[in-house]
């Protein structure tokens, strides 16, 4: 398992997403670099939303877990699966002030322009980029 955790240094997206998830301790850790990194492409760099995947992920692992009693002692191994889906709640909660990670399209079918990127007075948004109307060939 590869861990690139530096306590003293967490400027990256990863390392900003163990930080949220509580993933910081490198001799037991939750995930692998390549398996976060996945959550964070998947969320276009953005950690919150990245690391709210990672605890469902989490969750859905723990979900497994039972309580039971044995010798005098409880464990109640499910409350981490409980613990992990209201973090992922949160992450969420906190995220929902960030802009939508894919721009809605002008005209329904272009990738090229961003519904953020047109002119509000303009009747053609495609206009701001290539220029004046096409004038026919008379």
């Amino acid at each position: 398992m590869t861990f690139t955790y530096n306590s003293a240094s967490v400027t990256t997206a990863l390392a900003k997403t163990r930080l949220e998830i509580g993933d910081t301790d490198s001799t037991a850790v939750l995930f692998t670099d390549e398996e976060l990194n996945v959550y964070i492409d998947a969320r276009a760099d953005v950690v919150l939303l990245a690391a709210a995947d990672a605890c469902d992920a989490l969750a859905t692992r723990f979900a497994r877990a039972y309580d039971f009693e044995t010798d005098g002692q409880r464990f109640q191994r499910s409350q981490m699966s409980k613990a992990y889906r209201e973090l992922g709640k949160g992450l969420r909660d906190r995220a929902a002030g960030i802009a939508t990670l894919t721009p809605t399209r002008v005209d329904g079918y272009s990738d090229d322009i961003t519904n953020t990127d047109v002119s509000s007075t303009d009747d053609d948004p495609r206009r701001k980029f290539w220029g004046p109307q096409d004038h026919p060939p008379y």
